[in-house]
């Protein structure tokens, strides 16, 4: 899995999600939308420090996302980091035939 690493005041900060980040996001009502993107850009941007820095004050991370450079190119790379878990999900199994544990079937009847 990707992540992106920012520094900051010669301190490195390390954004990335995992499933329980982005379900804790999405129980709070986050949504990745651009109907609302003030605020999904500023929870985006927030989420991803959540994995690593977990008491990173918001003010803080605002005035990082303040003082970037290529702000699209920054967001581009989150939607994507965001997405990841929900890929990782998705995947299909890899094993090879014949396994002890048979992968499990279903059938819609």
């Amino acid at each position: 899995m990707s992540k992106i690493v920012i520094s900051h005041n010669e301190k490195d900060y390390t954004l990335e999600f995992s499933r329980k980040t982005v379900i804790a996001m999405e129980d709070s009502g986050f949504r990745l939308d651009l109907e609302t993107p003030n605020s999904m850009v500023d929870r985006l941007f927030y989420g991803a420090f959540q994995m690593h820095h977990k008491k990173i004050d918001r003010e803080f991370v605002r005035g990082i996302w303040a003082a970037q450079k290529d702000k699209e190119g920054l967001l581009s790379e989150l939607v994507k980091l965001y997405k990841a878990p929900l890929d990782d999900l998705m995947a299909e199994p890899e094993g090879a035939e014949g396994e002890e544990n048979p992968t499990p079937t279903w059938k819609v009847v």
